[in-house]
């Protein structure tokens, strides 16, 4: 089952599950919760990046999905996804040091028709991936999808509409096979990540900014939660000592790709 969650505390949450609920045929079970195919979508009163181990109170749940706002002092209106956890401190939500599951499938169809549905919808509005990061920590696949970044595009009903058809879309990931891989280096937004994801046959699931120390116990935290992965894919000149780096991921015996090579 796949478990939607939206918190009533959250304008950008709200805004995408109200989007959902009128473009899809989800049948109300209770005040809170809706259901649709194989799909429960749920309000939730805590803020998402605190909602540890949502999962808990459902049976059978494959897949997460977090309807949410993102926030960020530059301001710009975007459109993003991303896997939750946290490398180091636990600043919003999680636990120190532990990362979430990822869905790369679910994360490239998600981010093709945040791209998709902004063009159609003649928004203007950024649609990146971001590294991995904040809370809520769960032990089931999750992914991130937002709209940014302050209140005015929050409330914004073609990006509700946006980013409410790109989760659904993203739903559809036990259809569709992608070879997968881990991003390394870059900026939070991961521009050349994204532009891997959004036009080359790669879906990225975690990606471990340039601000984060790319240790071998890391990498291994991101290839297990990642579910594995059939190469890693490095923004090179964005990576902080990216030779030493490059001579520790051989040991994971999996191809070492620069994005730049991929974006040719």
């Amino acid at each position: 089952m796949n478990l939607i969650l939206a918190s009533t505390q959250d304008l950008a949450g709200m805004n995408i599950a109200h989007h959902v609920l009128e473009l899809f045929d989800f049948e109300k079970v209770s005040e809170s919760q809706y259901t649709y195919q194989n799909s429960l979508l749920v309000f939730i009163e805590k803020d998402s990046v605190y909602a540890e181990f949502a999962e808990n109170p459902f049976e059978n749940v494959d897949f997460i999905v977090f309807a949410s706002r993102h926030s960020s002092e530059a301001g710009v209106p975007s459109l993003t996804v991303h896997t939750p956890g946290n490398f180091g401190a636990a600043d919003y939500g999680g636990t120190p040091g532990e990362i979430c599951f990822s869905n790369p499938v679910a994360q490239k169809l998600g981010l093709q028709e945040l791209k998709a549905q902004r063009d159609e919808l003649s928004l203007e509005f950024e649609v990146s991936m971001e590294a991995t990061h904040h809370g809520p920590l769960t032990e089931t696949p999750t992914m991130f999808i937002e709209i940014g970044s302050g209140p005015d595009q929050w409330v914004n009903k073609k990006a509700g509409e946006a980013v409410a058809v790109a989760l659904m879309k993203s739903l559809a990931y036990p259809q569709y096979t992608f070879p997968t891989a881990v991003g390394i280096g870059g900026g939070h937004y991961c521009q050349k990540h994204t532009r891997v994801v959004l036009h080359r046959e790669y879906a990225i699931g975690h990606v471990l900014a340039k601000y984060v120390p790319v240790t071998e116990e890391n990498v291994r935290k991101a290839f297990e939660k990642n579910g594995g992965c059939d190469a890693f894919i490095l923004d090179w000149k964005g990576t902080p000592d990216r030779s030493s780096v490059a001579n520790m991921l051989e040991k994971f015996n999996k191809p070492i790709i620069k994005a730049k090579k991929l974006l040719r």
